[in-house]
């Protein structure tokens, strides 16, 4: 299941980066809410979600998701905060299955929602609105507007909040305000946080023609992966090789070493709009009235489709973490001349991903191209 999700999320990124902006997303929630939405699904719906999900050949994938999910959830307890928003809100007049309801919640802890979308637009709309805040601590607001809800028949969500500690961490007083080379024209300015010489893993591609660089969260099961074109025009070329295989690849050949590391403190919250994206990806008769939900609801309407496919995610990068790793290594006594560290500096566009090291399942994925102020 979990090489379902890698597969999945380099799918999707190569999909949304098309844009030139900033970019994060969790391509592991979108795979959930759309797991979710196959439980109800028969027939063509059901077998065009598999296919793009990569599931088709995972015997019983609802059982899978639900094992891999509580491995995952787990891991909040070792410093790193991980809030995963799934619901499908529907309008009234839908009957919905009791086979379905024991089962979204057995294998999703998730359930269907029923809103008067047409009569009560604005208090459906509130009640989403809070019920996503309140899965995120409040970092998620205003994600679905009155006015769409008029003309929506089920509308599916998920929202994401992530916030780790590093397991090192870096001194708040050695940020400082750095040039940011944007593109070979362009230069922008970052709060860059700098860490003198540590011990971290790092790995070096020249297919790929770029470095990587593991910085793990508390308790060493979650990370951050950067990687970092050797150019600074080239994160484009390397988007457009780097396939979930080619990142197993990068990430095996990673080794300890001596680096001294400069990352920009950062701040994205992204929002989509996926129905589109998903059509153009293979997920189509969901979104049309061939939508087949025989598995979810008692007697189907005619025009019973998904019409919102609504993603939002957060993600703030700063110094904080263990105090004790602030002086890792500094007593050591070196008695012949150490080799020179290697520098890890992204002060140009780069890739960064969070990954559970144990299953390998990327959880979310982006793009930092320029400065948000």
């Amino acid at each position: 299941m979990e090489g379902a999700v890698t597969d999945f999320s380099f799918e999707l990124y190569r999909v949304l980066s098309k844009e030139g902006e900033n970019l994060f997303f969790s391509p592991y929630s979108i795979s959930a809410a759309l797991m979710f939405t196959m439980l109800g699904a028969k027939g063509a719906s059901e077998e065009q979600i598999k296919q793009v999900l990569g599931v088709a050949g995972v015997p019983n994938p609802h059982q899978a998701y639900q094992t891999l999910h509580a491995t995952l959830m787990s891991k909040s307890r070792d410093g790193a905060k991980l809030a995963i928003a799934n619901r499908i809100f529907s309008k009234l007049g839908l009957e919905i299955k009791e086979s379905y309801k024991k089962e979204s919640l057995e294998h999703y802890h998730s359930e269907i929602e029923l809103l008067d979308f047409v009569g009560n637009p604005k208090a459906s709309s509130t009640r989403i609105n809070t019920w996503v805040e309140e899965q995120t601590n409040g970092k998620i607001q205003c994600l679905i507007p009155e006015e769409q809800l008029q003309v929506s028949l089920i509308v599916l969500i998920n929202a994401i909040y992530f916030k780790g500690d590093w397991e090192n961490a870096f001194e708040v007083s050695k940020t400082k305000r750095e040039p940011f080379q944007i593109s070979e024209t362009e230069l922008g300015t970052v709060e860059m946080m700098n860490m003198g010489t540590d011990t971290w893993l790092i790995g070096m591609s020249t297919s790929l023609d770029c470095q990587v660089l593991n910085l793990p969260y508390k308790g060493g099961e979650l990370s951050m992966i950067i990687v970092l074109p050797n150019k600074v025009d080239g994160l484009p070329t390397l988007e457009s090789i780097l396939s979930a295989d080619a990142f197993r690849e990068l990430t095996k050949e990673m080794y300890r070493t001596d680096v001294i590391v400069s990352i920009p403190k950062f701040k994205l919250e992204s929002s989509f709009q996926l129905d589109k994206v998903l059509r153009g990806m293979g997920i189509i008769d969901i979104f049309t009235k061939k939508a087949d939900f025989g598995a979810m609801m008692e007697n189907p309407q005619d025009d019973t489709l998904v019409s919102d496919v609504i993603h939002k995610a957060f993600v703030e990068v700063n110094e904080e973490g263990t105090e004790a790793a602030a002086i890792t290594g500094h007593s050591m006594i070196q008695m012949c001349m150490p080799p020179e560290p290697m520098v890890f500096k992204a002060d140009h566009p780069f890739l960064f991903l969070i990954r559970e090291n144990v299953t390998g399942t990327v959880l979310f994925i982006g793009r930092f191209l320029k400065p948000t102020n």
